[in-house]
């Protein structure tokens, strides 16, 4: 009995030894549980990140800090991670705290063999320069085309006062300054800092201006119009255009595909208005020229106002005027086979088609390029990502595009709620 009486003693003072243990009330806090998921944490470390930066911008520091540090807790990488930091080192600086300078990671032994071909010491080798940020290629490109363009077609007019015959003395000048102005043109693009949209701005004013100076001086005279006379009024109308065309890319922003709308347009108007021409038939040939001018302003000033509307690039355009060019030139192969010198039936005909093959040719090219480089037609400096919609079960990004998003947390500000809490943010959208 006595043995059964310390076993049944035993058996009461085990589970008592099993009861728990009073918490420390000294213990640090555990930390809080991040997210398993690297786009949910994503998420809710820049909610954090936002709440805590309200909080440093109310001079809440100490509550600012500790979001910071939790939201680093969920996600140590990132835009919200660094921003996390930033706001650490901010309220640090605040409060007079010293940083513990971060220490280099260990240096790791080089196991790898060494494969490069082996050079002779006693020839130097001459380090290689990295890519100078003043090279600026595009904006280069750009200014290059359009100086040689605009300097060829000064040259031209130059030249054709050097000979009775306006071709032999046009040609040699205007190949000379075309190679001068594509030399000279970028340097004072850059000495000036024009952005290449502005550059293409200005190039495009020079060309489309120099057009439609030369057709209106045809259009001016009904009989003999010369040649120097047209070469002339060009040259003094494309650069008129080109001082306009700088003021207006001054003032007013257009991006590359803006300009490229522009020059698609007017390039359709410009060979719409002959094509159209041989449908009309008019009865002095100059009517042919009246048609290109009235083609070309309605193309430029379409895409003047409709470019910042669009999504428009200069891939995309270069698209587009390709199918319209195929629509526009197929109905020439007809032509062949119907031509007919002793009626204009077939001119018409084939007027027609062309002019119609432009047109569809056009919408065509632009329903097929739709999504092609899609939130890509904004300012150099200035572009958004097509996903930039915030935090939000439905969200709406800078392009218009409506999706569904993730779980946006966001800590509650003391202007709304008297004690600390959360909010879920249903709806949200980026213009």
């Amino acid at each position: 009995m006595v043995r059964l009486g310390l076993w049944l003693t035993l058996v009461a003072l085990v589970p008592g030894a099993a009861q728990a243990q009073p918490a420390d009330p000294y213990a640090p806090a555990a930390p809080l549980p991040t997210a398993q998921d690297p786009v949910l944490a994503e998420r809710v470390a820049a909610s954090l990140v936002a709440r805590a930066q309200e909080l440093l911008d109310q001079r809440g520091l100490l509550d600012a800090k500790q979001l910071a540090v939790e939201a680093l807790v969920q996600s140590s990488r990132g835009s919200a991670a660094d921003h996390a930091r930033a706001i650490i080192h901010a309220v640090n600086l605040e409060l007079g705290i010293a940083e513990e300078s971060p220490r280099p990671p260990p240096v790791k032994p080089i196991e790898d063999v060494d494969t490069s071909p082996l050079q002779d010491p006693a020839q130097p080798t001459t380090p290689v320069a990295p890519p100078s940020e003043t090279g600026r290629r595009p904006e280069r490109l750009a200014a290059g085309v359009h100086g040689a363009l605009y300097g060829g077609l000064v040259g031209a007019t130059i030249g054709a006062f050097f000979d009775d015959s306006p071709a032999r003395g046009g040609v040699p000048v205007g190949v000379a300054l075309g190679v001068l102005g594509g030399a000279a043109m970028p340097k004072l693009a850059d000495k000036a800092g024009l952005r290449e949209s502005q550059i293409r701005v200005i190039g495009s004013a020079t060309v489309w201006g120099g057009a439609l100076g030369g057709l209106f001086a045809d259009i001016a005279k009904t009989e003999g119009t010369s040649a120097r006379e047209v070469l002339v009024t060009a040259s003094i109308t494309s650069t008129v255009a080109g001082f306009a065309g700088f003021a207006y890319a001054r003032t007013h922003e257009l991006t590359r595909g803006d300009v490229a709308l522009v020059d698609t347009l007017a390039g359709l108007g410009a060979v719409g208005g002959l094509t159209l021409g041989m449908v009309i038939q008019p009865v002095e040939s100059e009517g042919y020229s009246l048609n290109a001018v009235f083609g070309i302003t309605a193309g430029v000033i379409v895409g003047v106002v409709a470019g910042p509307r669009t999504n428009t690039t200069p891939r995309r355009m270069l698209r587009v005027a390709g199918v319209a060019a195929i629509g526009g030139a197929a109905p020439f192969l007809l032509y062949a086979g119907i031509r007919d010198a002793s009626s204009t039936a077939d001119e018409r005909i084939t007027g027609a088609l062309s002019t119609g093959g432009l047109v569809l040719g056009a919408l065509l090219g632009l329903h097929w390029t739709r999504d092609l480089d899609a939130g890509l037609d904004t300012p150099e400096g200035k572009r958004r990502d097509p996903d930039d919609a915030p935090v939000a079960l439905i969200g709406r990004s800078s392009t218009g595009r409506w999706a569904l998003g993730g779980v946006g947390i966001a800590a509650l500000p003391p202007a709304l709620a008297p004690q600390h809490g959360m909010s879920l943010q249903l709806v949200g959208a980026t213009f």
